[in-house]
């Protein structure tokens, strides 16, 4: 293994050489980070050598550009300097066995994308059941392997925890609470069929929707006697006063999608 990663190492380094390229710095306003990566002098919009993406000179990012593409070993660092995430990437994707960690630096999951094969996983939600959908029946089961999101279901909160806001119906009146939404995870890791279980208010709910929609699609379906299943994962989206503000008028007012 070692000798590979010396290969692919002076590889890359010769590469780099070969080609001509200028150093950029981007300074990204919200939120704060500067990039800071390589790109052909032939063609500025293909990145092409180191990248690193840093604020208050901490490290967040860092790995190799190969011709516009992701192509070496990939490191993702929270702004405390904790490695989130470590793994290969070939041709902008995935490959071999990527670790992921919490936010206390342990261990949460061990995934070989090569061969797509869960090898650790770490879940509140191991032991319970899940509403396994097939075509018009539905059976509660526990699973062998409850539905993962990749890297692990503290990224996953931590992305709702920056993408939501909480509505300002008047000013300084904040409604806080819990929505509770549920949508369907697939046998292939797709997403559909979002909504409100139990709300707290129109506007609150739509706003819960709005985030559970725009999480990025990268679910591991869940497994039972050894076959993908498609099941009804539930989430609760807490709305609380600590939370940024919104205003009413920046938000969608139809009326959400419910199920009673």
């Amino acid at each position: 293994m070692r000798a590979t990663v010396v290969l692919l190492l002076f590889v890359l380094a010769i590469s780099l050489h070969a080609k001509d390229t200028k150093k950029i710095t981007k300074v990204n306003i919200f939120p704060r980070y500067d990039e800071i990566y390589y790109v052909l002098k032939s063609d500025n919009s293909i990145k092409h050598g180191e990248y690193k993406a840093v604020t208050n000179g901490k490290v967040l990012v860092e790995g190799h550009f190969c011709m516009g593409l992701m192509d070496s070993l990939w490191t993702q660092y929270d702004n405390t300097g904790v490695i989130r995430s470590k793994g290969w990437y070939i041709n902008n994707k995935r490959d071999s066995i990527w670790v992921f960690f919490d936010k206390k630096g342990e261990l949460e999951q061990k995934i070989d994308f090569s061969k797509n094969d869960v090898l650790l996983y770490r879940t509140g939600l191991a032991q319970n059941p899940f509403r396994i959908i097939s075509g018009r029946d539905t059976i509660m089961s526990i699973l062998d392997r409850p539905p993962l999101y990749i890297g692990g279901t503290s990224i996953l909160f931590e992305y709702i925890s920056v993408a939501i806001r909480i509505p300002l119906h008047k000013p300084d009146e904040k409604i806080t609470g819990v929505v509770t939404v549920a949508f369907m995870i697939d046998s292939l890791g797709n997403t559909a069929n979002h909504r409100v279980l139990k709300g707290i208010g129109r506007i609150c709910n739509n706003e819960a929707l709005r985030v559970l929609k725009s999480i990025p699609e990268q679910w591991i379906p869940g497994m039972l006697d050894g076959k993908n299943v498609s099941v009804d994962y539930i989430l609760q989206i807490p709305f609380n006063a600590n939370m940024k503000e919104i205003t009413t008028s920046e938000l969608d007012l139809s009326e959400p999608e419910t199920n009673n």
